[in-house]
């Protein structure tokens, strides 16, 4: 490009944005910004670590939900000696409970997939 001066002389213009990096050397190819693997595993850990919390935390909500009016032969950690109005009250505290805990752990999940998809990508040479 030319850029016209106050005289009417022609100079060439500067670029618009100077180049700091060396072009790759011929039969070399740019190299492109890595993925540290030991991120990536550190990020699906604590995504599965977030999510069996939360799992966890709605299961004993909904437990104990299901224990309130039970009668006193079952046991909470015996889930085979649950009765059906105890399965009901656990089935609807998780219906109640799915808008608090569902968005976030649908969103760890989709985190998870993604991380690992990332992560078994094959290692360049």
């Amino acid at each position: 490009m030319t850029t016209l001066t106050p005289a009417g002389a022609g100079t060439a213009a500067p670029p618009a944005m100077p180049c700091h990096r060396k072009p790759p050397a011929p039969g070399q190819f740019a190299s492109a910004p890595r993925l540290d693997r030991n991120h990536l595993v550190s990020g699906i850990a604590s995504r599965r670590r977030r999510l069996a919390d939360l799992e966890a935390a709605m299961a004993a909500s909904c437990e104990a939900a299901a224990t309130r009016g039970a009668p006193r032969g079952i046991r909470v950690d015996d889930r085979a000696t649950w009765d059906r109005a105890m399965w009901q009250r656990y089935l609807d505290a998780a219906a109640r409970l799915e808008p608090d805990y569902g968005p976030l752990m649908r969103l760890l999940l989709r985190e998870i997939d993604r991380l690992q998809r990332l992560l078994d990508l094959p290692l360049a040479a």
